[in-house]
């Protein structure tokens, strides 16, 4: 029984080890899908003679909610299966500043809030002066209005349907003056960073935010000997709107850097939120265009670091004696013997010069070599166990 349960170690060894090296769990996270296919609205005719498509799309939001949704870039391509987050209108400073009294931003907001599917085909119709508004016009409308905003594209007025020109030109009109706060996201931290030099209080204060009621969890990695308290220095793990956190340091800690991390579950996503794709990946960015819920994220860092050492002034050091030069001939000279000239190899390239692990995959293919042997000894010891028993 104990040569089967060594064999059996070697193999499982083996298999772990191969394991931890090829495959390792990736962390969850929270992101958008544009999840089916969209509502396809009449091709629109632009000033410049080209035709343009104009869709509704549906955005699956961190696998809970779906909300349609509208492209914001005339000519940027969509990725279907790329994955999209809640982005803050605030880091386009195309659209958000702006000498006019609305910015591209408030404007699209507007025009969201006050068209389909937000509202319904009636209400749109009724507001735009269109007795019967059909879906297909009522999104091409939306879609020109969207990018002549914030792109500054314009309809042919003689390429288009009458429909379309009045929901357009009213939608636009109607934006001009459109004021509110549309850079806000549905969950946000401020300031999103925190310096300090060798801080003897708590870090801070940063400001949760969220467009719910219900409480956000809180969540600190990074630096060790931290902790996130509240302004009566009691740890906690979880924040509502307005609610403000400190960083406590251990002062045993000169330096170091901690990332807050908020997450907020079933918070309500009002139309007009801005999303781009995840980690900046290019795709086309969408705003959304009718309310729903969604789970948000967001994260703000905390940097410390002891106080930099005054620097001593420099010490004129006495006039020395000026020393003769050695004579050419008076210098050592070099053996000589031979010296053998070696050829690089691969081997010398993979060698790390830093004194640490190799800045190619040679390391890694020496422990795969290890978990192979491993495997064969486990092999070996199976084989020599079955003759012994014939």
């Amino acid at each position: 029984m104990s040569g089967i349960l060594r064999r059996c170690a070697a193999l499982l060894s083996a298999s772990a080890l191969i394991g931890t090296l090829v495959a390792a769990p990736a962390a969850a996270d929270d992101f958008s899908r544009v999840d089916r296919d969209p509502v396809a609205g009449a091709p629109l005719m632009l000033s410049d003679g080209n035709e343009a498509e104009t869709a509704l799309f549906s955005l699956r939001v961190a696998d809970e909610d779906s909300v349609r949704a509208y492209a914001l870039v005339v000519d940027e391509e969509l990725r279907p299966r790329t994955a999209y987050v809640e982005s803050s209108w605030a880091e386009r400073a195309e659209w958000t500043e702006t000498v006019r009294t609305a910015t591209p931003a408030n404007r699209a907001n507007w025009i969201v809030t006050n068209s389909y599917p937000n509202l319904t085909l009636p209400a749109v119709g009724a507001a735009a002066g269109v007795v019967y508004l059909e879906e297909e016009h009522a999104i091409a409308a939306t879609q020109a209005a969207l990018w002549n905003v914030l792109e500054g594209v314009e309809p042919d007025p003689d390429g288009n349907s009458e429909e379309v020109l009045a929901l357009y030109t009213y939608l636009v009109e109607g934006s001009a003056d459109a004021g509110g706060d549309a850079t806000a996201r549905s969950v946000e931290v401020s300031p999103a960073q925190t310096e300090a030099v060798s801080p003897e209080e708590p870090m801070g204060p940063v400001t949760v935010s969220s467009a719910g009621e219900e409480p956000m969890r809180l969540s600190l990695h990074g630096a060790p000997a931290s902790w996130l308290v509240d302004a009566e220095g009691e740890e906690v793990s979880q924040a509502f709107d307005g609610d403000q956190v400190y960083l406590d340091v251990d002062p045993s800690v000169p330096a170091g850097v901690a990332t807050l991390h908020v997450r907020g579950s079933q918070v309500p996503l009002e139309e007009g939120r801005l999303f781009t794709g995840r980690e900046g990946v290019r795709t086309q960015p969408l705003i959304t265009a009718e309310p729903g819920s969604a789970t948000s994220t967001t994260s703000a860092s905390f940097t410390w670091h002891s106080e930099a050492p005054e620097e001593e002034e420099p010490v004129e050091e006495a006039d020395a004696e000026p020393v003769e030069a050695e004579a050419p001939e008076a210098r050592e000279r070099p053996s000589p013997d031979p010296v053998t000239k070696e050829t690089p190899t691969q081997e010398a390239d993979d060698r790390n010069t830093g004194g640490g692990l190799a800045l190619t995959g040679t390391w890694l293919s020496g422990l795969l070599v290890i978990a192979g042997a491993l495997v064969v000894s486990g092999l070996l010891i199976l084989i020599l166990g079955r003759k012994r028993r014939d």
